[in-house]
C-alpha cells in the first residue's frame, strides 16, 4: 500500500470525454482528501470549470489535446495504446517539475503521455497500462469502480459511495429548476430524455419517439424534456407533442440541474446517463455494443436494455422498463 504522506508533489492526469470526467469525480475527490488538497491536476479547461472546480488542488494545469473530438474520443473502449491526442508535453513537464507521484486515470496511452512521464521522471507512476510502477487493475467492473480502484492503492478501506456525490451546479440554475419543479409538482412529473452520442451507440430516432410518445400516453402525469447536443426525433408526429420539450444545446450545467430534479431518465450510453446516476435519478439505459455492466448505472435504481445490435431493441421493452421504475 502506498502512503500519501511520503509524496511531496503528487500529480493526477485526467483528460477525456464528459462522461469519463463524471466517472472521475469520485476518485478525484478522494485523492484530494487523501493528499489534503496538495495534489495537482492536469485536465482539460472545460472539465475543470464545469466539473472539478470545487475540488481542492494545489495547482491546476490545463492541457490542450488537439484531436479530442467525437470521432476519436472512444470513452467506452477498453484501455488503449493509441497514436492520436497529441499535446504539449514539454510545457506540462516544466510545470510539473519535481513531481514524485504521477497518476493517469485516463484509460488511454499515447507517445506524448509517455514522454510527459519520462521528462517528469517521478519516483512512482500509476496508470492502466504496464511498464508503470503500478498498474490499475481492470477487472471488468462498473467503470466507476474501475477508476476508483486508483484510490485503493493508498487507502483500500475508502468506499466509492463516500465520494459519489453529484456534480456541483451553478446556484442560479438550481433556483431556476427548483422554480420549474415547484410549478410542475401539482400536475406533472419530469422525464429527462437523452438521445445523442457517437452514432454507433445511438438508438433509432423513430423508436425513441414511439417510446416517449407511448409512455406519455400511459402516464398523463409526466412531461418529457430532451437534453443534449442535438436530437433527430420527428417530434411533429408525436400525439403527445405538447408535453415534449426540446432543450438541446442548453448549457451542460443547466442540463445537470434539470437532472437533479427529474423523476425519471431514459437515454443511451452517454454522459447524461452517468449524470443521472450520480443524481440518483431512476433510469433506463439503452445499450448496443457497449456493456452496461461496465458503462451503465452504478448508484440509482435502474433497468438496462441491451442488445449487440442496438436497433433490434423495441420500444415496448424500454417502455416496460420505464413503467417499472415510476
Amino acid at each position: 500500500m502506498l502512503v500519501p504522506e511520503k509524496f511531496k508533489k503528487p500529480v493526477v492526469f485526467c483528460a477525456n470525454g464528459i462522461g469519463d470526467h463524471l466517472i472521475a469525480l469520485p476518485p478525484l475527490r478522494a485523492l484530494s482528501h487523501l493528499f489534503s488538497g496538495r495534489i495537482s491536476l492536469i485536465a482539460l479547461p472545460e472539465a475543470y470549470t464545469e466539473l472539478f472546480y470545487d475540488i481542492a488542488f494545489e495547482f491546476v494545469w490545463f492541457i490542450e489535446i488537439f484531436d479530442l473530438d467525437s470521432n476519436n474520443n472512444d470513452s467506452t473502449s477498453k484501455t488503449k495504446n493509441i497514436g492520436w491526442r497529441p499535446f504539449n508535453y514539454q510545457q506540462l513537464a516544466t510545470l510539473a517539475h519535481g513531481c514524485d507521484l504521477f497518476m493517469s486515470i485516463s484509460q488511454w496511452r499515447t507517445q506524448d503521455l509517455d514522454l510527459l512521464i519520462e521528462k517528469i521522471s517521478p519516483s512512482v507512476s500509476i496508470s492502466f497500462f504496464p511498464n508503470y510502477s503500478y498498474q490499475i487493475p481492470d477487472l471488468g467492473n462498473n467503470s466507476f469502480d474501475t477508476i476508483f480502484s486508483t484510490v485503493h492503492l493508498f487507502a483500500p478501506q475508502i468506499k466509492l459511495k463516500e465520494f459519489s456525490q453529484p456534480p456541483k451546479i451553478n446556484p442560479q440554475y438550481i433556483s431556476l429548476v427548483q422554480s420549474l419543479k415547484k410549478s410542475l409538482d401539482h400536475e406533472y412529473k419530469l422525464l429527462i430524455v437523452h438521445t445523442d452520442t457517437k452514432r454507433r451507440k445511438m438508438w433509432s430516432s423513430d423508436k425513441f419517439l414511439i417510446t416517449i410518445d407511448k409512455f406519455l400516453s400511459l402516464r398523463k402525469d409526466y412531461i418529457a424534456m430532451i437534453i443534449g447536443s442535438f436530437q433527430e426525433l420527428p417530434l411533429e408526429l408525436a400525439s403527445q407533442k405538447n408535453r415534449i420539450f426540446d432543450l438541446c444545446q442548453i448549457p451542460i450545467n443547466l442540463s445537470f440541474a434539470l437532472l437533479s430534479v427529474a423523476d425519471l431518465f431514459v437515454g443511451i450510453d452517454s454522459c447524461m446517463l452517468h449524470a443521472a446516476d450520480l443524481f440518483r435519478v431512476p433510469g433506463v439505459g439503452i445499450f448496443g455494443e457497449t456493456d452496461p455492466k461496465e458503462w451503465g448505472f452504478r448508484f440509482a435504481p435502474h433497468k438496462h436494455i441491451h442488445s449487440c445490435i442496438i436497433d433490434s431493441i423495441e420500444p415496448d421493452q424500454v417502455i416496460d422498463a420505464m413503467m417499472s421504475l415510476c
